[in-house]
């Protein structure tokens, strides 16, 4: 009589995902990364062979060393901001998870770049994970972030020929964990609606045709948006929701955008008031938010405070608006002229009072906080495993 092979006992392989980072904030390890990152299919702008030429002749000699310069201002003795932090999260994640005697094991992993997801797969099966939990640390999921993680996965899993159950969490910004600290993150930056402070939501932009496609992308960002303000108890006139970082020139994207949205409000803002800016669509702060904000953003909102002339127009040049309507209201059939932009003009200056301010609150990052939202995020899928 042939023996019953005993089925191997359970463990947990959990890979916690984002976009990734070049190895080093030089421009031929961001000319490397970038290569990656722009050859997504789900990135590419157009039919790959096209878009190929295009990239490698004109594109990133340029934009790699552009970047690099970014990086460079960025990158900490631990090198890479994103990559430090996760690598942290990882490790607490590992010591929770030993604590309860659970039998689960966290790794990082990236879509382009280093650690990658493939030899991360290859080393859970190695470890004799059972089975795979993908949680990629997008709060709101896109095809263009969520789904580029899919299809590594799904690759890597063929690859190593694991065997396993394997299940990608799809977005959590709507975990009641997650809403309440990056309201404690507000409301501990010092944000105070009684004083008169207002909040804008900045989240990632991402092409208007993957919103049609069917990404509900923007539904979920505005669902993060109610849900956090809400538990802050705010007044809808007191904050309001942009997108930033548009890639290219050559599509429509999610708006409003952050840069008129910055100016708009500026022009609004009364004597003494704070303006408080969070991006929730980040889990961890990266290079949109440590250079982008201090060094393209917030500076738009101080000269248009201090009445200093602001092009309002996000990317000069960009194709018109497509004229159909968001959740935030009517798009706009065409782009405005150069003429009706929203700016502030030369002799409009009003004299900035001492308590004027402008506050980034920062990514929950490698916070407790923070491990608390991916421990209650991964509970359902892990909390039961041994």
């Amino acid at each position: 009589m042939s023996k019953k092979k005993a089925a191997a006992p359970r463990k947990v392989g959990v890979i916690i995902a984002n976009t990734g980072t070049p190895e080093a904030p030089t421009r031929k390890a961001v000319k490397k990364y970038l290569s990656q990152f722009l050859m997504d299919p789900r990135i590419c702008p157009m039919p790959r062979p096209v878009w190929w030429t295009l990239l490698h002749t004109h594109i990133l000699g340029k934009r790699s060393r552009a970047s690099a310069e970014k990086y460079e201002k960025i990158w900490t003795e631990e090198g890479s901001p994103l990559i430090a932090i996760t690598t942290s999260l990882e490790s607490g994640l590992n010591e929770c998870y030993a604590d309860r005697g659970l039998p689960v094991m966290v790794r990082a992993g990236m879509s382009y770049g280093k650690p990658q997801i493939k030899r991360v797969v290859k080393e859970l099966k190695e470890a004799g994970c059972t089975e795979l939990v993908v949680l990629p640390m997008y709060p709101q999921s896109a095809f263009s972030t969520t789904g580029s993680v899919s299809d590594g996965v799904e690759k890597a899993v063929r690859r190593a020929r694991f065997k396993g159950d394997v299940c990608l969490i799809d977005g959590y910004g709507e975990n009641a964990t997650y809403v309440r600290a990056v309201a404690a993150s507000i409301r501990n930056a010092g944000f105070s609606e009684e004083s008169g402070d207002r909040l804008l939501f900045s989240f990632h932009s991402i092409p208007l045709k993957d919103i049609e496609a069917g990404d509900t992308y923007e539904l979920q960002t505005g669902a993060t948006s109610l849900a956090v303000a809400g538990e802050l108890g705010l007044d809808r006139r007191s904050w309001t929701i942009s997108y930033q970082s548009r890639f290219d020139k050559g599509r429509t994207w999610l708006s409003p955008f952050t840069r008129p949205t910055l100016v708009r409000l500026a022009q609004a803002a009364e004597p003494g008031s704070r303006l408080f800016m969070v991006c929730p669509n980040f889990a961890v702060d990266c290079l949109e938010t440590l250079y982008d904000i201090p060094a393209e953003l917030e500076p738009v909102y101080r000269a248009a405070l201090a009445g200093e002339y602001v092009d309002a127009d996000e990317e000069p040049g960009a194709l018109e608006n497509t004229g159909k309507a968001t959740a935030h209201g009517p798009a706009p059939t065409a782009r405005p002229t150069a003429a009706a932009r929203p700016a502030v003009a030369r002799g409009a200056h009003r004299q900035l009072g001492p308590d004027d301010d402008f506050v980034y609150v920062p990514c929950l990052n490698k916070s407790r906080a923070h491990l608390k939202v991916l421990v209650s995020v991964l509970s359902p899928y892990v909390g039961e495993a041994g």
